[in-house]
């Protein structure tokens, strides 16, 4: 996917965030004093639990027209500021690097908790929150094809497509979450968050690496990663 459109795409869904939060925000506002001024204000509290899907997958998916996946969010809310939180989902990621293809699938669950720090007038229910997850992935790695180089010229490159399948892989992570939730529409949020993640193990299948793995990334020397996710949620009730 060309650079320029992921900056436009990113760049519109902050400002699309932002306008709402900001009008969601004076809607409450206003709506607060109109009540306080007839001395009727009351609050009604519900137990709910929050179910929605990353809508940045589908539009990376049409773009690249490539299998990219599907991310489920939940959420609950147990304490004034505190969430019970999770994601859970599946990819088919193919990758390149140098001289070698391959193609990565499988799925994933992040488990953990938010806390939102954001103090709400009364009646809105926005987040601006920081998160923590623990992470597992069960996956396989498929090494597509290796380019030997030859550095003398003599015999010329050769690739080799192997097609092996390495089944049964695992790994786990941490994340650091950061991210702003707003209420749009009742009951209906959109929220955008960034996830600073840290591998902590991972089943290396024999003769090969792990490259990419579903939930975490592409897996680099220092075995960290940055992630992002644009999220569209609905707040089903529970009780009254």
């Amino acid at each position: 996917m060309n650079k320029k459109h992921i900056l436009k795409y990113i760049i519109s869904f902050f400002l699309t965030l932002y306008f709402s939060f900001s009008w969601s925000q004076q809607e409450t506002a206003n709506d607060s004093i109109q009540l306080i001024k007839n001395d009727s204000l009351k609050t009604k509290k519900y137990a709910a639990i929050r179910i929605g899907i990353d809508v940045s997958r589908p539009i990376i998916q049409l773009l690249q027209k490539q299998d990219l996946g599907i991310e489920i969010t939940a959420d609950y809310k147990v304490a004034k500021n505190w969430y019970i939180a999770s994601e859970f989902g599946y990819e088919s990621e193919p990758g390149h690097e140098d001289q070698i293809d391959f193609h990565t699938k499988g799925s994933y669950a992040k488990l953990g908790f938010n806390y939102n720090a954001y103090e709400n007038l009364e009646g809105l229910n926005n987040e601006v929150y920081i998160g923590l997850r623990y992470g597992f992935s069960q996956f396989q790695q498929q090494l597509t094809s290796y380019t030997v180089i030859d550095l003398d010229d003599y015999f010329g490159d050769y690739t080799a497509t192997p097609g092996t399948v390495y089944e049964g892989l695992a790994a786990h992570w941490a994340e650091l979450h950061f991210g702003l939730k707003v209420e749009t529409l009742p009951h209906l949020y959109l929220a955008v968050g960034i996830h600073f993640k840290k591998l902590l193990s991972d089943e290396v299948p024999e003769g090969f690496a792990n490259l990419y793995i579903p939930g975490f990334n592409k897996v680099l020397l220092n075995r960290d990663t940055i992630g992002f996710n644009y999220t569209i949620s609905y707040q089903i009730p529970l009780k009254k």
